[in-house]
């Protein structure tokens, strides 16, 4: 019984982590798109604070879709600890972007081209 019970809160785990995650995907698709102009200040595309921005949004739907796939293919192979470890994935494109606004807004004073 102890077996069984463990699988579903993983299912549950898992079913609220790829919904949870998948529908931020919706408003990151804006941002995605103006990514581009977080360039648009002089010196910001050699900006390593910038170009960790854009790619963490830029790769955030990416992490989402594969980790969730390859998180319900362990799933189903019973490699539980792995299949949370990749459906939780996206949470590191979403701290990586906060922690990246917060750098910029602190050290930078905001500029995107620091």
């Amino acid at each position: 019984m102890q077996q069984h019970s463990k699988k579903n809160n993983i299912r549950i785990y898992l079913i609220i982590a790829s919904a949870v995650f998948g529908f931020l995907i919706l408003p990151a698709l804006p941002m995605i798109m103006m990514s581009p102009m977080l360039f648009d200040s002089p010196g910001s595309e050699n900006s390593i604070p910038t170009v960790t921005l854009a790619i963490s949004l830029i790769t955030y739907p990416i992490t989402t879709i594969i980790g969730s796939i390859i998180a319900w293919i362990l799933f189903t192979k019973k490699k539980y600890l792995i299949a949370i470890i990749f459906a939780s994935v996206p949470i590191l494109n979403i701290l990586v972007g906060i922690l990246t606004i917060i750098y910029m807004a602190f050290f930078c004073g905001g500029n995107l081209g620091c």
